[in-house]
């Protein structure tokens, strides 16, 4: 059988010495193409202009520097796959997870594009009701039912990603948050559980720049309250469209 041609990009600063020694020492043997993707910093020149006024309106608060440097490594990481046109996937992961190198991605890819999916998690870092829509193996690809966060790792098909890339104008929310807008950006939130995939246990800069970040005033809040009411009302809408035809298909759980 002929699968999609698929490979693998590593996020990740170019001074990450110990955790660029780990996903060696992960990959090795890997099957698959891989390279590292160095990760930008705050303060380099950005493809997408910073947009702090839409960060407080849609997101609540203005991004650290570290969250708008993230959003930009994966923007130029999908650039990066839409300009090489001998890929149909790629796989796109951060330098703090452990990958399963014996997992047959190229197979799912080619499942996945059997089902018309073109995004799937690797990974989710929150519990999220699910509809499980069919096997891969003995896994699962479940439809989330709303975002469950993280951008630790993925697979993304051609198409979704050009559609995806297309609608990022400007930085306004973190790059999680945009991937996991799926009523938006046509991204079908499945994840396929088990993961074959897994954070590391290790310090995180970023997510204490966020703690420390300042949240906006009450005329702020009650704009992101006015939002995130409008975003509810449009995700529901997507899911009663969606979740019925799912519900009719979606698998049973097997009896041991």
């Amino acid at each position: 059988m002929t699968y999609p041609t698929l490979a693998v990009r590593v996020i990740s600063l170019t001074n990450s010495t110990a955790r660029r020694d780990a996903v060696r020492e992960n990959l090795q043997g890997f099957d698959l193409p891989w390279a590292f993707h160095d990760a930008s910093r705050p303060g380099d020149d950005d493809a997408l202009p910073d947009d702090p006024e839409g960060q407080a309106r849609l997101f609540g608060r203005r991004l650290t520097p570290g969250e708008r440097a993230c959003y930009m490594s994966h923007v130029h990481a999908l650039d990066t796959f839409e300009a090489d046109p001998t890929l149909d996937w790629l796989l796109v992961m951060e330098d703090d997870v452990w990958i399963d190198t014996a997992f047959p991605y190229d197979a799912l890819a080619a499942t996945l594009d059997d089902h018309g999916i073109g995004y799937l998690r690797l990974f989710a870092r929150e519990y999220r009701r699910a509809l499980p829509r069919f096997r891969f193996g003995e896994r699962q690809i479940l439809y989330l039912v709303s975002d469950p966060y993280g951008s630790q790792g993925y697979l993304i098909s051609r198409d979704a990603a050009a559609r995806f890339r297309s609608r990022l104008t400007a930085i306004r929310r973190p790059i999680d948050d945009e991937l996991g807008r799926f009523w938006e950006n046509g991204l079908d939130n499945h994840v396929l559980f088990p993961f074959p995939l897994i954070e590391r246990h290790m310090p995180s800069t970023l997510n204490s720049a966020r703690d420390d970040a300042q949240i906006g005033g009450p005329v702020r809040n009650l704009t992101r309250l006015r939002t995130r009411l409008g975003d509810y009302v449009a995700k529901r809408a997507y899911l009663a469209a969606r979740r019925a035809p799912f519900a009719r298909d979606r698998i049973r759980a097997r009896k041991r």
